[in-house]
């Protein structure tokens, strides 16, 4: 089986990190594990420190693990906490600002995956966020941000999950969500997208077809290709939270038919 057909189960504790002025950065998934619709990553930044790149060829979502600060894009400032996420339009140079006392934790995903050297350093803009003219062009695609406990969660059996950024709110190329699990297992199923999924909290178990393939606990990063059969088990007492992000963007109900 080639390295594009595979799901991958990693653990954040197995990545290496990329040192950056303040912080770490690590590839949860690129196109080294075979994705080729989306790439996560993680990124920590110390106390008082900030980042700033823009890249273009490339959407960006994020989400606030851990910590507090800011997210500025073309000089508009979000001020962001655990479980908010942003959208970042494709070319808008952009900014994570730690404002806290304790590191700030984001995960994301890009689409379509992009080689590293196209992610250049910019330089932060003002802070113009009282001013009309601090956005993005109207008729080009705007940032947003979005705060997951003001989300009306959608049942999908006994799971639920809160779609947070999608093309609903002009991000194109994917889709960005958090998901609830209670203890069980679903059925198997498989997806018409490339999905990464990050394990925000609980215990569980990966089953890949009718074998079960590891297990998964906060911090555990899950690559699924499109059309592989797979479901999250969760096998603790408290309901698992996961957070996902898909290329091409859609439903996270959307199934493939199964295989006869």
């Amino acid at each position: 089986m080639s390295v594009q057909q595979r799901a991958r189960l990693r653990h954040q504790s197995e990545i290496s990190g990329l040192p950056l002025e303040g912080g770490t950065l690590q590839w949860l998934v690129d196109r080294d594990l075979g994705a080729q619709h989306v790439m996560a990553y993680r990124l920590t930044l110390d106390p008082d420190s900030a980042l700033s790149h823009v890249h273009i060829g490339a959407e960006e979502v994020l989400y606030v693990v851990e910590g507090s600060g800011e997210t500025r894009v073309e000089g508009v400032t979000h001020h962001v906490g655990p479980g908010q996420a942003v959208f970042v339009p494709e070319g808008a140079e952009h900014t994570y600002v730690n404002t806290g006392a304790q590191p700030l934790t984001l995960v994301g995903a890009m689409a379509p995956p992009i080689a590293l050297d196209e992610i250049h350093p910019a330089m932060p803009r003002l802070d113009l966020s009282g001013l009309a003219s601090a956005s993005l062009n109207e008729s080009a695609v705007a940032p947003r941000m979005m705060d997951e406990r003001q989300v009306t969660p959608t049942l999908m059996g006994e799971r639920s999950f809160r779609v947070l950024l999608s093309p609903d709110v002009g991000c194109r190329q994917m889709t960005q969500f958090t998901g609830v699990i209670p203890t069980g297992r679903a059925p198997l199923h498989a997806h018409p997208h490339e999905e990464a999924v990050y394990i925000l909290g609980g215990t569980g178990r990966l089953w890949i077809e009718d074998e079960p393939v590891g297990d998964l606990r906060a911090g555990s990063v899950v690559f699924f290709p499109i059309g592989v059969r797979h479901t999250l088990e969760n096998t603790g007492r408290d309901d698992m939270k996961v957070l996902g992000a898909f290329s091409p963007a859609g439903s996270p109900q959307a199934k493939l038919p199964p295989v006869r």
